[in-house]
């Protein structure tokens, strides 16, 4: 968990919104947390590609694949046992992950944050 926090601290002080962090291991076999949010705009989308990079060098992490930074729109990052997705607004909308994934457990991250 303490790696998980530290991602959630980092993707905190990037300004998203809506966060949700959903325990996965009941439900896949690939990965154990799913990290969903929020960005209000593509320079905010930039900035947590630029965290999430950085997040590579502490050795904690091994972020194994990044994709979608391209359009602005949408970043997926691959950390193995923890999956990030960021998305604009009208992205997460669309896509409505916390429902398609609805019988996960949320993690209640909010004491990590004060």
């Amino acid at each position: 968990m303490e790696k998980l926090k530290k991602l959630i601290v980092a993707l905190d002080s990037k300004h998203l919104t809506d966060m949700v962090v959903l325990d996965m291991r009941k439900h896949s076999a690939l990965y154990d947390f799913m990290v969903i949010s929020t960005a209000k705009n593509e320079r905010i989308i930039a900035g947590v590609l630029r965290e999430l990079k950085d997040l590579d060098a502490d050795p904690t992490f091994s972020l194994k694949y990044i994709e979608g930074h391209r359009n602005g729109q949408w970043v997926l990052a691959d950390f193995g046992d923890i999956v990030v997705h960021v998305f604009n607004e009208e992205m997460r909308t669309k896509y409505h992950l916390e429902k398609l994934w609805g019988d996960a457990e949320r993690v209640d991250f909010s004491a990590w944050l004060s």
